[in-house]
C-alpha cells in the first residue's frame, strides 16, 4: 500500500510521515475497529475487518480444482491348479529330497507312482508320453490351466503338430474349435490316431441322427457298415463339401474303378455322371433301395426327366411301370439314349426293317 499522493512541499510531507509514525505507535494498544478507521484514513486498499489480503482474496475467488478421482480396483485372482504333492509340500514324493531338484527317476517313473500306467498296455502311445516327457505338456507343480497344461487346447498341440490350413474351405467343428481331445486321447489309445474310440463309433457320438438311419436301413454302403468313415472323409479340414478327401466322383472311383473305366471309355455319358455328381442319384451312406438310390429308380428318373414327355416316346408305349434301368444304363453307353446293348440292337433292327404290309395290301 502506498500513502495517498499529495502536492505538499517537502517539509510538510516529512511532518505527515512523522504523524503517521506516531499514530501507529499510539494504535498499538487500540482495538481492531479503531486501528481499521485510522489506517483507512491514510492508506488505500485496506481490507475489511476479518477480510483476507488482496492475494488471498484473489486466490479465494478461483474455483477449487476437483479432487482427483481414485479408482479402487480389485485385481482378479487367477485360479491356480496345483499338483497335490506341491500343494502339500511333499517335495520328496518326486524329488530326491526337499533340498534337491533331482528327480527320483524318469518323469514317467515318478508320475506312475501315483498315476495309472496307461502306456504299457496301450497299442498306440503319444510320443511325449512314450519318451517320458510329461513336462512338455504339463506343469510339474501347477498352473493356471486345468490339468496343469502348459497351453490351452489346440495351442498346446500346435507346439509339435502343424496347424490346420487357415484357408481350408470346410472345417470339422471340433477341429475349428480347437477341441482336439474331443476325438483324441492325449496319452495312449487302442485305436490308430490316438482316437478315443474306433472310427465309426467315435463319429456317431455326435452324428447320432445318421447312426440311427444307418442302423435301420435295408441297404448300407460298405465303408459305412464297416465303420470306416475316414476312408471317404477327412477328420479335420477339406476343400470339398462333406469333408470328402476328394471330389465326389474321384472319391467313388477309388473303389468303383471298374465302373470308372467303363465311363471313361463310353461314347455317351449320363449328365450327372459326366458332371461328377454321384450323390445326385446315390445316397453315400444308406438307403431303402438297391444301388443306394435315394428313392425308387423310376421316381428318381422323373426328378429330372418329365414323365409326360417320356410317356410320349414311341419306345415307352409298352414300358408300363417297368424300371427305366431295365432298358437304360444309368451311367454311360454306346447309344445316345444310353440303351443297353440288347435293347439298342433290337431298336436298331426295328428301325432298319421295312414296315409289314397290311393284309390284302398290294405288294
Amino acid at each position: 500500500m502506498s500513502p495517498r499522493q499529495s502536492n505538499r512541499s517537502g517539509p510538510a510531507w516529512i511532518g505527515l510521515l512523522a504523524a503517521i509514525w506516531c499514530g501507529l505507535v499510539a494504535l498499538s494498544g487500540c482495538t481492531t475497529e479503531t486501528k481499521h478507521r485510522w489506517l483507512t484514513t491514510f492508506f488505500d486498499g485496506v481490507p475489511p475487518i476479518g477480510g483476507a489480503t488482496n492475494s488471498a482474496a484473489i486466490a479465494a475467488e478461483k474455483p477449487e480444482a476437483p479432487a482427483p478421482v481414485v479408482l479402487t480396483t480389485h485385481p482378479v485372482k487367477s485360479q491356480f491348479f496345483a499338483h497335490p504333492p506341491y500343494e502339500e509340500q511333499k517335495c520328496a514324493d518326486c524329488h530326491e529330497s526337499r533340498f534337491s531338484v533331482k528327480m527320483k527317476g524318469s518323469q514317467r517313473q515318478v508320475c506312475f507312482k501315483c498315476h495309472k500306467d496307461f502306456v504299457t498296455p496301450a497299442k498306440f502311445v503319444h510320443q511325449p508320453a512314450e519318451n517320458s516327457e510329461c513336462s512338455s505338456c504339463h506343469e510339474p507343480h501347477g498352473g493356471a490351466i486345468p490339468k496343469m497344461l502348459v497351453a490351452k487346447g489346440a495351442d498346446l498341440c500346435w507346439r509339435c503338430h502343424d496347424a490346420f490350413p487357415a484357408k481350408a474351405k470346410f472345417k470339422h467343428q471340433p477341429a475349428e474349435n480347437g477341441e482336439c481331445a474331443a476325438c483324441h486321447n492325449p496319452h495312449a489309445s487302442a485305436t490308430k490316431g490316438l482316437l478315443n474310440k474306433p472310427d465309426g463309433k467315435l463319429c456317431f457320438e455326435c452324428h447320432d441322427d445318421l447312426d440311427r438311419k444307418i442302423t435301420k436301413a435295408r441297404v448300407k454302403h460298405q465303408p459305412v457298415e464297416n465303420g470306416e468313415c475316414s476312408s471317404c472323409h477327412k477328420p479335420h479340414t477339406s476343400d470339398h463339401k462333406g469333408l470328402l478327401k476328394k471330389a465326389a466322383d474321384k472319391m467313388c472311383a477309388e473303389c468303383h474303378d471298374d465302373l470308372q473305366g467303363k465311363i471313361a471309355r463310353a461314347k455317351f455319358k449320363h449328365q450327372p455322371v459326366e458332371n461328377g455328381e454321384c450323390a445326385v442319384c446315390h445316397n453315400p451312406h444308406q438307403s431303402e433301395h438297391n444301388g443306394l438310390l435315394p428313392k425308387a429308380a423310376r421316381a428318381l428318373c422323373f426328378d429330372c426327366h418329365e414323365e409326360k414327355e417320356m410317356a410320349a416316346v414311341k419306345g415307352h408305349k409298352e414300358a408300363g411301370e417297368k424300371s427305366c434301368m431295365a432298358c437304360h444304363d444309368p451311367h454311360a453307353g454306346k447309344d445316345k439314349n444310353l440303351l443297353k446293348g440288347a435293347v439298342a440292337a433290337a431298336a436298331a433292327g426295328a428301325a432298319a426293317s421295312p414296315p409289314t404290309p397290311a393284309a390284302g395290301a398290294p405288294k
